[in-house]
């Protein structure tokens, strides 16, 4: 049996990530800045977590190939793994266009929470894939 490490940091940016979907609803409620910096900061620190994430699956997926996993399971991941990559790069955009911003641009708003809806996706995805392995 072989440990993986992406299934246990890849929690990190779903989680960091979901939660800046809730300061983007505050902030639209409140129109507080506060709210909408804290959301910049944890998309951050959810860019940085997918990083590690990535890193991590492509090890633990090489790992796994060599071990013999079936051609299934690699369909299902590469699915999966264009879910993450469309979401990572959605919070990227978000977080390049709010870099050092005072003002928050609505288009960014909408295109964070399409980021939210499509790492929960990821997140589904992605427990099935792990539910079959």
């Amino acid at each position: 049996m072989v440990f993986l490490y992406h299934p246990l940091i890849v929690h990190f940016p779903f989680a960091l990530w979901m939660t800046s979907a809730l300061f983007e609803l505050l902030y639209l409620a409140r129109r507080e800045n506060l709210f909408a910096t804290v959301s910049r900061y944890l998309i951050g620190l959810g860019l940085l977590g997918a990083a590690v994430s990535i890193v991590s699956g492509f090890f633990d997926l090489n790992r796994q190939i060599a071990l013999g996993v079936g051609t299934g399971i690699l369909i299902q991941h590469r699915i999966h793994s264009l879910l993450a990559y469309a979401a990572t790069a959605l919070y990227l955009v978000v977080f390049l266009v709010r870099w050092r911003r005072a003002a928050v641009p609505g288009w960014t708003i909408i295109l964070s929470l399409v980021g939210a809806a499509v790492i929960a996706a990821t997140g589904f995805y992605g427990g099935e894939l792990r539910r079959v392995m």
